[in-house]
């Protein structure tokens, strides 16, 4: 038999090792492991508050804010999940903090101006912009718990077991939100279309 040349993989080669290995540089104040960290999170952050209805305007302030959180309360990261899981759980907390800071307002905008379903843009074939552009407003009259799972699930690719993690809810309940999510989503298109 002939032998590989090929070494088995280090344990460094997993990627929990190497979860491991960062966590612990930041907390050693490595600032080059940080912005590996931000580096390697952000993206995903931004695209969650995006999905959850945070304004373009507001979404990066908001993830500046997340990652402060995360530097000051990096310690309590205990690795019984995923690093990337961790950050989502706290980038969802936030954001639905931030959503509810502004609920208010937006209830009494919406109780002085009723909102009519978002008419389907006249270039909707022809520009990628225009369907995401429609799919931000058909998603932001979701619930944010239905939005959340919805997206996870359709846009992120998650597991249902990951979203259920990331939501502090039960497997079934995922299952629950993505349905109604879907099903009322077809009922808002539809009323655009009507």
């Amino acid at each position: 038999m002939l032998r590989s040349s090929v070494s088995p993989p280090s344990p460094d080669d997993h990627p929990v090792a190497a979860e491991r290995q960062l966590v612990q540089r930041c907390l050693r104040q490595d600032a080059l492991a940080w912005r590996a960290l931000y580096d390697k999170h952000f993206g995903k952050v931004a695209r969650l508050c995006a999905a959850l209805g945070i304004a373009d305007s507001e979404c990066d302030d908001l993830c500046q804010e997340i990652f402060l959180i995360v530097y000051r309360h990096l310690r309590t990261f205990r690795g019984e999940a995923r690093l990337g899981t961790w950050i989502h759980r706290l980038a969802t907390r936030e954001a639905f903090r931030h959503a509810r800071r502004g609920r208010m307002r937006r209830a009494l905008v919406a109780l002085l101006a009723r909102e009519q379903p978002p008419p389907l843009p006249r270039d909707w074939a022809e520009n990628e912009a225009a369907r995401r552009q429609y799919l931000s407003q058909l998603l932001h009259r979701l619930p944010p718990e239905r939005r959340l799972a919805l997206v996870l699930f359709e846009i992120d690719g998650r597991t249902v077991e990951e979203i259920a993690e990331i939501c502090g809810c039960a497997v079934n309940t995922v299952w629950t939100r993505i349905h109604r999510a879907r099903v009322q989503l077809e009922k808002i298109a539809q009323e655009g279309h009507a």
